[in-house]
């Protein structure tokens, strides 16, 4: 199974990541966990046709998780038409917003394109992976996934409560499985308030994503103090694992 950063960065831009995007692979099949980031061009140039996509699961409706998914839908829906792609995402009011978008540039939205509303509990099984989607504390609609595919457990975290996020949010999450990677936000809060969940419930890999300055020398914090304890790496564009 392969993981791919596209984008780690969060919602305030800079100047080396881009917001929130990550490339799953596994099986032969791909998928996208959150689309801040324009997806297509990385693909491309990654030498994957985005048309081989089959579905995009968005945690929330903030911008720096969604607005890469209108080029996407866009490409798809005027050159690649040979595309099955399907987005799950909290709030299905944006599909008319789309059809809109699309209709300026004289297009339609393709019929290969479908969406469905994420809510919590099993979201998707496609017989490659299956996505079971829990609350966070983010906003009134904002989720994270738990993605089981090859025997293995992911876990991504999507933005959690303000403040208080690994407290209240990760640690109801991570209690649940045994996992093999947890990709986490630090964006909200201080990296050091992962310590106690970590220890208690650790993950194989504990990747830290969507950080923002304000917090990054807590990140490197956490990381010190329980580098002997929890393999912890920080995320970066264009970081590859192999789960």
């Amino acid at each position: 199974m392969k993981i791919l950063f596209i984008g780690s960065g969060h919602g305030v831009p800079e100047p080396n990541r881009k917001c929130s995007c990550i490339y799953l692979e596994t099986q032969g099949h791909r998928y996208l966990i959150d689309a801040g980031a324009d997806p297509t061009e990385e693909l491309i140039r990654r030498g994957i046709s985005p048309d081989t996509i089959e579905s995009v699961f968005i945690t929330h409706m903030h911008s720096d998780h969604l607005n890469g998914l209108i080029p996407l839908i866009s490409l798809c829906s005027w050159f690649y038409k040979n595309v099955k792609l399907h987005v799950a995402m909290p709030d299905l009011r944006a599909v008319p917003v789309f059809r809109s978008l699309l209709e300026v540039e004289g297009e339609k939205l393709w019929e290969g394109i479908s969406f469905s509303e994420v809510k919590e509990g099993l979201i998707f099984e496609d017989g490659t992976i299956r996505v079971t989607a829990f609350r966070t504390g983010h906003i009134d609609r904002s989720f994270a996934f738990l993605i089981e595919a090859e025997g293995k457990k992911l876990l991504f975290t999507g933005d959690m409560k303000h403040g208080t996020g690994p407290v209240d949010d990760y640690g109801r999450f991570a209690a649940r499985d045994d996992l093999d990677l947890a990709v986490a936000e630090c964006a909200h809060f201080n990296a050091m308030l992962y310590e106690e969940p970590l220890l208690k419930h650790t993950p194989k890999r504990f990747c830290l994503n969507h950080y923002s300055w304000a917090y990054v020398e807590s990140c490197y914090h956490l990381m010190e103090t329980l580098k002997d304890k929890v393999d912890i790496l920080l995320a970066t564009d264009g970081l590859e694992l192999e789960i």
